[in-house]
């Protein structure tokens, strides 16, 4: 027991103190806390206006309630408030009748008495302004400033002697930097901090405008909570707490102090290492949230085209920290809090702050992230305020302060809570504003009366289980606290959007309008009978237009059906011209003239398949049959086939290409990108004369991450084309030009190009002055593809010299000519017939007996496709690895998917060309060794 004399000085001393100040912050609970039983904490409670004030319940609040309900948080404390006066807590503390008092003052002589913690809190006048990204300067823990530069305006005497003070108050060794009245108007204080010249400036809060961190805000005095120098376990969790409290938010004191005197602000607040770790460690922090609750989670609802307050803010939390958020959905508020605390979730989306007492000791809320307005609604018959009143509330809640009943009834929803309202089953209830104008306005209570109230606001948080992650808490609270006012105040006006509708069930109509209700059945019941006639008429039309729909397939399938035919009967008779020529001119002894005659008769040849090519071409275009493949392939060596093969066909002109590519593998239908490009070259070389010039330009215009958009032009100098035939160029069978230009073609090649660069997603056009030449352009856009490259072409005598390739043909003609072909080259041709010889041949052949199989498609018994999946489907040793190639006449688009997912790795249409059968099956053989 400490003398009299001394505890009379003290009863002195500390009187004032305790009247005056006392501390605000939000500490957390240590780890070792968690398993501990809860301990109980005796403080005195003097009754002190905005301190420690009683409410008409009796329920303790103000700013030293608010601080140490926050270090519960973290510690697991409880607290025992006992009753007393200024004039006696300071002796009954000494004397050990309390374990945590607030409101003291430090004094070096007072250490004997006084355990004080190592952090303080205070009000702020003034602060400390320091770069974003200095983490030497954390912003919670003063002696982070211990040596650094601080730079102050001269003029400011009072800041500067505050800061002098607060720093040797804090044991701080700092050089200050004066700056004169020309450099402070020249902004010099800004640019050296900037540039890291000194560490930190001295501004008013009004300087604390984002361009610069806040780290301290500082008063002129400090005061503590302080505990029993006898309990060091006590000051030992005090202080861990606090740092924790300081560390998620520097400003809670200036906060808490505002909440019941002035006015605060909000930091930028860095995360330590130890959170960031954290972060990188959790992966994702799964939120509570019911389904739906106007207008703190409003996602994947037609709610205004809003998500709700509550994602967007966790948005701002994970765009600044990187914590990842997911939901997990609940039917009510109270089921949120139930999954949180039976560990289904990591904290509640929202939580009132005025919760109930069961709910309390199991829940941790966060810092308040919104502050809005309750709504007293009465049932109509009721006068509220009144006497012995029941309230409804949503389970979870607790009566709020504002109210005034003598018995409470808790519903599930607030929607149950409406009802219950509208029935008369409770007098009045309590609620959200905007939830609840939301359910009345999507239902009718017309028993139901809004209450004007002042002072019903109430503040809304995060909670987690008691007691919270440290980690958690903090970063929440971070996250939160370093959010402006403004910031708040946007999300919560944007999220008050309504949708301005109301959804009303019938029931709820009839209970509100009964004769109303009975006037529109009346008037729905010949609306009804209107209805079933009209959708008796348009269920018969729906079925004329189903017929016409499948009469239409049914024609467009025949005529699919036709032009394969036609394809299939035009070409196998041309594979005869054009083989039986191919093999006299690769006879010896052949007389120069037959040569001659020869030479002629394959240009014609070649000449006839292009015009049926450009007719099927043009046919299946009208019938809407026009297909584009989708395949990997180079543009770059398509560009240089297209110029190689132009290059002998340019007649005394001059033909160049240019090039500007940053991309080449791509995926399209290089077939058809080359026939375009083939065609407005031949129409440029064929309508320009002799020394002329021709050219073709391939741009990359623009690309992004998937594609790229290309520009191709073909430009020429030659005749040009007239302004009154520009607008029929493209139509089908038009010609213009000379006559002898106009006789060496159909007049398809444009109207097919333009048809193709459609399909691809471009337009064909065409710029031109007669006499000057014409330039024929279009740009489209291709995905990016898998590398190709380019396979040489070996043209060696007797190439296939010592190959074995089975030959499957049914037409007699055909197989002849291919045999004849083949076996010229060297090769040893054998026979099938039809698909089954074929695959009974390849069964019964030794491994690597045949190098590879041309299969023709259209056979009897069994065709190529059927054939080819047998061969690869069996237990041959070569099944998988023998090349399989097409030889067919049906040349479409469709042919060829159909034989590659037969199993079969290319494709040769007939007619059959020499050089075309060594890059194709050359290729094959080189792949296959």
């Amino acid at each position: 027991m400490k003398p009299v004399t001394k505890r009379g000085i003290l009863k002195r001393r500390f009187l004032g103190v305790c009247l005056a100040f006392l501390m605000i912050a939000i500490p957390a609970f240590p780890a070792a806390a968690a398993a501990a039983e809860p301990v109980v904490l005796r403080v005195p409670f003097p009754e002190v206006p905005g301190f420690t004030m009683l409410d008409e319940q009796g329920h303790h609040y103000g700013l030293v309630v608010d601080y140490l309900n926050e270090i519960a948080k973290y510690t697991g404390w409880t607290y025992d408030y006992i009753s007393t006066s200024g004039n006696d807590m300071v002796n009954d503390f000494i004397d050990g009748k309390y374990d945590l008092m607030g409101g003291t003052y430090y004094a070096e002589s007072l250490e004997q008495y006084f355990a004080y913690p190592d952090y303080s809190c205070g009000s702020t006048k003034s602060v400390l302004l320091a770069r974003g990204d200095d983490k030497s300067i954390r912003g919670y823990d003063y002696k982070d400033l211990e040596g650094k530069i601080i730079g102050v305006v001269e003029r400011a005497a009072e800041h500067v002697r505050r800061l002098e003070e607060f720093l040797s108050i804090n044991g701080l060794h700092c050089t200050i930097r004066k700056y004169g009245p020309e450099e402070v108007a020249a902004g010099q204080i800004d640019k050296d901090l900037a540039d890291g010249i000194i560490d930190a400036k001295l501004g008013n809060i009004t300087d604390d405008t984002g361009e610069f961190r806040a780290v301290a805000y500082i008063d002129a005095q400090l005061h503590y909570i302080v505990a029993q120098p006898d309990n060091p376990e006590i000051l030992e969790q005090l202080n861990w707490a606090m740092s924790k409290i300081m560390s998620a938010n520097p400003d809670f004191s200036s906060q808490l102090y505002s909440k019941y005197f002035d006015a605060t602000s909000a930091r930028n607040l860095l995360l330590t290492d130890e959170e960031w770790e954290y972060v990188q460690n959790k992966g994702t922090v799964t939120v509570a949230v019911p389904s739906y609750f106007h207008p703190f989670y409003c996602a994947d609802t037609e709610d205004g085209g809003h998500d709700g307050i509550v994602p967007e803010l966790l948005d701002k939390i994970n765009q600044q920290y990187g914590l990842e958020f997911s939901y997990v959905f609940a039917d009510s508020y109270a089921q949120t809090l139930q999954m949180v605390v039976q560990g289904e979730a990591d904290m509640a989306g929202f939580f009132y702050n005025d919760i109930s007492d069961d709910v309390q000791s199991q829940l941790a809320a966060s810092a308040p992230y919104s502050t809005l307005t309750d709504l007293i609604v009465r049932n109509k018959s009721v006068t509220y305020p009144g006497e012995d009143l029941t309230c409804g509330l949503l389970k979870g809640r607790q009566m709020p302060e504002y109210a005034r009943a003598s018995h409470i009834k808790y519903y599930e929803t607030v929607y149950e809570v409406l009802c219950a309202v509208n029935t008369g089953e409770v007098d009045f209830a309590c609620g959200l504003a905007a939830h609840m104008e939301q359910v009345m306005q999507d239902n009718i209570f017309n028993n139901v009366v809004p209450v004007s109230q002042s002072e019903t606001r109430v503040e809304f948080s995060f909670a987690m289980p008691m007691p919270a992650d440290p980690d958690l808490l903090t970063i929440i609270n971070k996250g939160i606290n370093s959010l402006s006012e403004k910031e708040k105040i946007a999300i919560v006006d944007h999220n008050f959007v309504s949708i301005g509708e109301s959804f009303t069930t019938l029931r709820q109509f009839i209970e509100g309008n009964p004769i109303s209700a009975v006037l529109v059945i009346a008037a729905f019941s010949l609306i009804l009978v209107t209805a079933i006639a009209i959708i008796s008429k348009m269920r018969i039309q729906a079925a004329n237009m189903q017929k016409a729909v499948a009469k239409a397939e049914a024609k467009s399938k025949a005529k699919s059906e036709f032009f394969s035919r036609m394809s299939h009967e035009i070409r196998t008779p041309m594979n005869a011209i054009v083989g039986f020529s191919t093999l006299l001119s690769m006879m010896d002894n052949v007389p120069d003239d037959s040569k001659e005659i020869l030479t002629k008769l394959n240009t014609s040849s070649q000449y006839l398949l292009g015009l049926i090519n450009d007719i099927l071409d043009m046919s299946r275009i009208d019938s809407g049959m026009l297909q584009i493949a989708s395949e990997n392939f180079s543009l770059s060596l398509i560009l240089d086939e297209i110029c190689s093969i132009m290059q002998a066909q340019r007649k005394q002109i001059k033909l160049s290409s240019k090039t500007s590519l940053n991309h080449t593998d791509l995926l399209g239908d290089a077939i058809r990108l080359k026939q375009v490009l083939m065609n407005l070259l031949s129409n440029a070389i064929k309508f320009t004369p002799a020394g002329g010039q021709v050219c073709l330009t391939v741009e990359e215009t623009g690309a992004d991450r998937t594609k790229a958009a290309y520009l191709f032009s073909v430009s020429d100098t030659g005749v040009g084309i007239a302004e009154e035939d520009m607008s029929r160029i493209f139509e089908s069978f038009e010609q213009v030009g000379s006559n002898h230009s106009r006789s060496q073609g159909t007049g398809l090649g444009l109207p097919i190009s333009l048809n193709i660069v459609e399909c691809m997603g471009g337009r064909l056009q065409v710029k031109s002055q007669p006499g000057k030449g014409s330039e024929f352009y279009f740009s489209i856009s291709m995905p990016f593809g898998e590398m190709t490259k380019a396979v040489p072409s070996e043209t060696v005598e007797n190439s296939f010299e010592g190959m074995c390739f089975l030959l499957v043909e049914d037409n007699v003609l055909n197989a002849e000519i291919a045999s004849d072909l083949l076996s010229f080259e060297g090769a040893q041709v054998e026979l099938a017939t039809d698909g089954v010889q074929a695959v009974a041949r390849f069964l019964q052949s030794e491994t690597g007996h045949f190098d590879l199989i041309l299969m023709d498609v259209q056979m009897p018994n069994m065709n190529g496709l059927d054939a080819a999946r047998a061969i690869r489907a069996s237990d041959h040793p070569d099944a998988q690895s023998v090349p399989i190639i097409a030889l067919t006449a049906n040349t479409f688009q469709e042919d060829r998917d159909m034989a590659r997912e037969a199993g079969m790795n290319d494709f040769l249409a007939k007619p059959l060309d020499m050089e075309q059968i060594h890059i194709v099956l050359q290729k094959w053989l080189r792949r296959k060794d």
